[in-house]
């Protein structure tokens, strides 16, 4: 039995990440440390939890006892956590901020188990990618892997709500106004995941220079990620496709689909589906992902199920809400 912890209270994703550590089989949720809520119930911030009114937050810092700690709190404050408190040193650590995403040297490994799985499975600490980055760097793998991301990168990548405002405040929780009749772009070319959407396809194809163009934006529904990204190539899609059903054969979560995927296809899931099609030299990769699971606390439960040697599905076998 694994036994785990959590810093932090706030956020969808982190309501998603108690939900699954409590049906997970073989951990133990001990602690979720939240000094501003202590003596709350679980239950009463995340209304699905119901059935789990033991569990309460607590202001008691000591993390003696747990293998593993999901650290969610806002970005800026996690190296200060790790700073100021007692961390046993062999307590293994999960960060969802991006504090530690890119950095060089401070031990922790990049979270994107399709592309890392070996560096994971040693890892003493591990970071969760931004679920937008997440969102763009998986469908281009097997291209960087191949060497095949030689021209200009165009993609646009639309997000839920729920990744809009994923630290919900009592001004922007998820009305029917906030979430339907509206969509937008934000931060057009100039996104704060881009800096890390790059530097990750560098690390997968050495000699990727091109420039990247992302146009974010929010979309009109709850939960999901829907990206579409194309660039020119000459090879032909049969030897696409193969390059993508070759390099994701041995990787259960990224399934390669026959038709353009629909959101609701991976709502509730850990998947991630990709289409992909020639439009003369552009070819064209469609994908679709949840964003609070494989996004965000899905990955967080396949990393730790890697770092512990555990089945990679483990706990995350849930069939998508499409209805």
């Amino acid at each position: 039995m694994i036994h785990v912890g959590i810093v932090g209270s706030e956020g969808y994703a982190v309501g998603e990440l108690y939900s699954l550590l409590l049906n997970h089989p073989d951990v133990r949720l001990d602690k979720v440390y939240a000094p501003n809520r202590r003596g709350m119930k679980v239950s009463e911030l995340f209304n699905d939890l119901r059935d789990y009114k033991s569990l309460t937050f607590t202001d008691e810092d000591d993390f003696e006892g747990l293998d593993l700690l999901f650290i969610c709190l806002p970005t800026g404050h996690s190296e200060r956590f790790q700073r100021e408190y007692h961390l046993p040193p062999e307590l293994k650590l999960i960060d969802f901020s991006h504090e530690h995403r890119l950095a060089k040297g401070d031990g922790y490994v990049y979270g994107l188990p399709e592309a890392y799985r070996e560096e994971i499975m040693a890892a003493q600490k591990v970071s969760v990618p931004g679920s937008l980055a997440m969102a763009i760097e998986l469908p281009l793998i097997p291209l960087a892997k191949n060497m095949v991301l030689n021209h200009p990168l165009h993609i646009n990548s639309v997000a839920g709500k729920t990744e809009a405002f994923a630290r919900p405040t009592p001004d922007t929780t998820l009305s029917y106004e906030v979430i339907f009749d509206n969509f937008h772009v934000f931060n057009p070319f100039n996104h704060s995941h881009e800096e890390e959407v790059k530097t990750i396809l560098t690390d997968l194809q050495k000699s990727f220079k091109q420039e990247l163009n992302l146009i974010p934006m929010r979309g009109n529904y709850n939960r999901g990620i829907y990206t579409t990204a194309y660039l020119n190539t000459h090879i032909e899609l049969s030897v696409i496709r193969q390059m993508y059903e070759e390099y994701f054969e041995d990787k259960p979560f990224v399934k390669i689909v026959d038709e353009y995927p629909d959101v609701r296809d991976t709502v509730n899931t850990n998947a991630l589906l990709i289409h992909v099609s020639k439009h003369a030299d552009r070819l064209l990769i469609v994908s679709t992902m949840d964003n609070l699971m494989k996004g965000a606390a899905g990955n967080a439960i396949q990393i730790m199920n890697l770092m512990f040697g555990l089945v990679e599905t483990t706990g995350l076998q849930i069939k998508p809400s499409v209805f």
